[in-house]
């Protein structure tokens, strides 16, 4: 019933996506998508009207198309990450291609050539530069690559978050606030010195923010998903509003003319990991139990060559974990009431307990608690076997009905002693599952539809040391 319901939930989501993008209208979001701009200038450096420029996707084999002006340059706007061949062609000069151009989402792309007098049969290839000054734009970014993110050391969640750190300005990314409350771990962090809240996410053009802790994200997509991050953090675009501190930008990947799928499962535990700096081997002999496991895969390829893609990812975690409190000498440590504690007895205590009933308010007035052996006497308790009286007992008929049934509730002592005499490892748990799904429509070279779907379903059980 429950597969039934989210299988109709998913496919309304598409539906109404590709219904609804029949009523929007055409909108340059260059920080969703990145663009291409140059001039073509012939052997004298002058510039060549009327060229035509087709940018070709490697990947998609989607093209995008424009002809230079009187001056011979030329924009290209709303173009997708990836990697890209630009072909040049115009009368009375050979035509041109030029391999490997990348193109990075809230970028502006260098695309400039310089054409050969020549043939048309003829033709000239040559090489992307992999380095361009930022020309076109003001802003200061940073640029996370899929690559990067892949192999780069991550955190123990496997968040690209953690790289934000190398983002000059930032502050480490650190954990706020409980799993129960944030399963999905994210990292808050500072920019430049502003509040953390000033931070803006958004994944594939839609704002990703926790509602309720705003200085979190609600969904950190997995990183086997995503294609780039872009970390603005200086003289944002318009379209980057709501932004103080820092405006990120996370573009996930898409499918391709070729099937390609990844499996992975990441595995750590106790026996892999140092001791903490407390727990040392006299301390602490058997290190508590950690064991955290990350497994899923992507698969992604065509519908319909060049015109239809869809990907979609699993990600799994699952973790259990000793939350020891560290009170005692050793982690996992609690001190609780010894039986004799439980019925009023304190006679192996150096602390005098006083009849709070008595002293006429005055607490320097007040007397000693002292119990009586005699099952008749108001001052009976069990525990007390001398017949001149018990000093720091408390009477059986004193002891407070309330207290008595909290106490039933705490566990009685494990360990010997007054204090420091129960030790329970507690475990907490985690099981977290990732959804994600994107189809690509490639309608014509100025029209491309994207539908996206992801979800996040976790389940936290945090169990007590006392129960």
């Amino acid at each position: 019933m429950l597969r039934n319901r989210w299988t109709v939930v998913f496919l309304s989501v598409f539906v109404l996506g590709f219904a609804l993008l029949g009523f929007v209208e055409r909108t340059d979001a260059q920080v969703l998508f990145g663009s291409v701009s140059g001039t073509i200038t012939d052997q004298s450096g002058a510039g060549v009207p009327k060229a035509h420029v087709t940018l070709i996707n490697k990947a998609t084999s989607v093209q995008k198309e424009a002809d230079t002006d009187e001056s011979g340059h030329y924009t290209i706007t709303d173009v997708p990450p990836g990697n890209y061949d630009l072909k040049v062609t115009a009368s009375g000069f050979k035509p041109l291609t030029q391999t490997n151009l990348t193109v990075t989402a809230n970028a502006v792309m260098n695309g400039d050539a310089k054409l050969q007098v020549g043939a048309i049969s003829e033709q000239v290839t040559v090489e992307a530069s992999t380095v361009t000054l930022q020309t076109e734009k003001t802003d200061v970014h940073t640029e996370l690559m899929s690559k990067a993110i892949l192999d780069m050391p991550l955190n123990q969640y496997r968040n690209y978050q953690t790289l934000i750190n190398l983002v000059p300005g930032a502050t480490p990314g650190v954990f706020q606030n409980a799993i129960a409350d944030t399963p999905e771990r994210a990292l808050s962090t500072n920019i430049n010195g502003t509040n953390r809240n000033n931070n803006n996410t958004r994944v594939d053009g839609a704002t990703d923010v926790f509602v309720w802790l705003p200085h979190h994200t609600v969904y950190v997509p997995p990183a086997e998903t995503i294609q780039e991050v872009n970390i603005s953090t200086n003289n944002f675009d318009p379209e980057q509003g709501m932004t103080g501190g820092a405006a990120i930008t996370v573009i996930t990947k898409s499918g391709t003319n070729q099937f390609h799928g990844v499996l992975f499962e990441y595995h750590e535990d106790q026996a892999l990991r140092a001791r903490q700096f407390f727990e040392t081997a006299a301390s602490s002999p058997r290190k508590g139990k950690s064991i955290l496991n990350d497994l899923g895969g992507t698969f992604g390829g065509p519908v319909k060559k060049d015109k239809l893609f869809f990907f979609g990812s699993y990600d799994g975690t699952f973790e259990r974990d000793n939350r020891q409190v560290s009170t005692g000498p050793l982690p996992g440590i609690q001190t609780v009431p010894t039986a004799a504690l439980r019925v009023g007895d304190f006679s192996g205590t150096s602390t005098k307990i006083y009849d709070p009933a008595t002293g006429g308010g005055n607490p320097a007035t007040r007397t000693q608690f002292v119990a009586s052996s005699n099952p008749s006497s108001p001052a009976f308790n069990s525990a007390c076997t001398n017949a001149l009286g018990c000093p720091n007992m408390i009477p059986t008929a004193r002891l407070s009905t309330i207290s008595q049934q909290i106490l039933a509730l705490v566990p009685p002592p494990n360990l010997p002693g007054d204090t420091a005499n129960y030790f329970k490892s507690a475990t907490q748990r985690l099981t977290r599952n990732n959804f994600d799904g994107k189809v690509d429509w490639n309608r014509t070279s100025s029209h491309l539809i994207f539908v996206k779907y992801s979800a996040m379903k976790s389940v936290f059980h945090g169990e007590p040391n006392l129960g």
